[in-house]
This record gives C-alpha cells, structure tokens and sequence, in this order.
C-alpha cells in the first residue's frame, strides 16, 4: 500500500500598509443654489421691474434663462422689464453651471393702471440751505471745506410726504435719498478745486427706489432742486 500523503493549506494575511496604493477619495461637489427676487415685487400697470439674481457654488461661469411669467424671456437679470397688463405673473429664473442647475420663482402682481394726480396738487415749496451760506449757487471756503445741505424745512400746501435726494459729488449719481428727518440734511467735505452739488425735494414717497425716475407717469410734481458750484480754496 501506498502510504497517503495529506497536504494542509495555509492561509496568509498581509497586514502591512499597501506602499504603492493611492488615496482614492473624492470629496462631494456643493449643489449649486440661487435666490431671486422682483424689485418691486407689485406696483401699478404698467409696472418696470428688475430681477435681483443670488448664486451660491457656481462652478465657473454660469448661464441665466429668465421666464417673466408674460409670454417672453430674457437673460439679464439687471435689464427692466415692464409686464404692461394687470394680472398675477408667476416669473422665474433658471440657472446652469457646469453639469448643475437650479431654479427659483417670484410671484409678481400688477393692478390697474394707476389713476391720474388731482388737477389741484400744487407744486411743494422746497427750502435750499447750506452752512456756510451760499451766494446765490456759489459756496466758497477753504479746503477741506466742509459743507451741510439741509432741506429740512421744505413743506407742501396739501401735507403731502415729502421726497429728498442729494448727488453731493457730482458724478450723476444720487449717494442719498429718501422721506425721513435723516434724509434731508447732509454733509460733504470738499478737496482743494471746484465742485458741483445737486440737491432736489418733491412732493411724493417714492414707491421703489431706484425705479421712480423711470415710472411713465409720476404721481406727484417732479423734483424741484438746485444746484451749488463750490469753490474749495488753499
């Protein structure tokens, strides 16, 4: 007889770090999120409305498709768009970046034409001051020279709320405005060299700053305003 020879597996564990292996792990790329909104959100009809647009982990540059909810579309969130017909309008924006996209809605309501201002609204009676006095539309000093706008004491015949706004630089662009006891006076300081300043009041609350200027037809008169050249001096 042939004797049996009984072979015995082994079972070997390598439990040393693997030298030639790489760190696979991958980290999870954020949903790409957005919030839109209507500025203003209602108004009268015809009704100017501009789109404020939020992106949050836009993955480089991103793609913009506006549904205004009437018929048409856009791309620029910033451009003015007028829905000209009273009704309910249910706008959205969609947003695409890279292989992501997300979507937000904003409902905007437009009512009847708003109606004509009464024949008799008469015009506000503004009050141009400034320290130092002005002679005429001349402020002269030495720089820096500061000088205080106060139209505080502006009034209407019909107590209408009253409107301020200042551009005190004169680069175009209005840096105050608004309808409280804040808005009124102001005060800028001026370099050496001649500089100009704009300041207006009228008889109205302004619904949806910056629009107003843009409304077709302004419920109250327009703005009554003056305008300083100021001469800083060495």
């Amino acid at each position: 007889m042939k004797a049996r020879t009984r072979m015995a597996a082994v079972l070997v564990v390598f439990t040393g770090a693997c030298t030639s292996c790489e760190d696979s792990t991958t980290e999870a790329t954020p949903p790409l999120a957005i919030a839109c909104t209507a500025i203003p959100p209602a108004g009268f009809a015809p009704l100017s409305v501009v789109f404020g647009l939020e992106v949050t982990n836009a993955a480089g540059a991103f793609d913009v498709r506006i549904d205004y909810g009437d018929g048409s579309q856009g791309t620029d969130p910033a451009a003015r768009h007028v829905y000209r017909t009273a009704a309910t309008y249910a706008a959205s924006i969609t947003v695409a970046s890279a292989l992501q996209s997300a979507r937000c809605s904003v409902p905007i309501r437009v009512v009847e034409e708003q109606p004509a201002p009464p024949i008799d609204n008469r015009w506000p009676d503004p009050s141009f001051r400034t320290t130092p006095d002005a002679d005429g539309s001349s402020i002269t000093g030495r720089a820096p020279l500061a000088v205080v706008y106060n139209l505080c004491r502006s009034q209407d015949p019909e107590g209408d709320g009253l409107f301020f706004r200042m551009d005190l630089d004169g680069d175009g662009a209005w840096e105050h405005f608004g309808t409280t006891g804040a808005d009124c006076i102001h005060e800028a300081t001026y370099d050496i060299g001649t500089h100009t300043a704009t300041v207006c009041v009228t008889d109205g609350n302004c619904p949806s700053w910056p629009l107003c200027d843009d409304l077709p037809r302004w419920r109250f008169h327009p703005y009554q305003c003056t305008t300083y050249e100021v001469t800083a001096t060495r």
